[in-house]
């Protein structure tokens, strides 16, 4: 498999992760067959421009089925790199040096044989835990979303990646009927 690099992390290392439930796609023998990065800056307005990326992606891939789930879970890792990954939060100031310049969150989707994978990387220290939002609560739900809409999820530091810091939040999607 080749090593290629894209935001920020090895997409070799992505597809070869074990992940439960034997959803690895390092399964499916040979090499990623699509990837597209987006970097996103720290704005609102970037959670809508990874959801329509990643159905534009979909598209581009025969895979649009996936759209609406798959966007779904998008907006969610963004948000949560947004307000938890990203020094400020929505609207805060840049960080010209996370990331791409300006932009300190990227989205990485990535296909190979019949799996699409999204993956998100910010450059904050905080590791993503599910919570129990409680009843009338307005936010706490997102990992929940996450879990429910993906076949398996998970989380890596990008600790040892020259010139990296925070980590990595990806989703693992099976493409129906294929």
């Amino acid at each position: 498999m080749t090593a290629v690099s894209a935001a920020g992390f090895s997409v070799a290392t992505l597809f070869r992760m074990d992940m439960p439930g034997g959803d690895s796609p390092a399964s499916e023998g040979g090499a990623v067959t699509d990837i597209a990065v987006r970097a996103l800056g720290p704005r609102r307005e970037s959670v809508k421009a990874a959801r329509d990326f990643a159905a534009d992606t979909l598209a581009r891939w025969g895979a649009a089925q996936l759209s609406d789930d798959l966007a779904l879970v998008v907006s969610e890792l963004v948000t949560n790199a947004l307000c938890h990954g990203v020094e400020g939060g929505p609207g805060g100031g840049e960080d010209p040096g996370a990331g791409t310049a300006g932009h300190p969150v990227q989205l990485a989707m990535l296909r190979k044989g019949t799996r699409v994978m999204c993956a998100v990387q910010d450059p904050g220290p905080g590791l993503p835990a599910p919570r129990d939002p409680g009843d009338g609560a307005e936010t706490g739900r997102g990992l929940h979303i996450v879990e429910c809409f993906s076949s398996s999820w998970g989380w890596f530091p990008l600790t040892g990646v020259a010139g990296r810091t925070g980590k990595v939040v990806w989703a693992m999607f099976r493409i129906p009927g294929q």
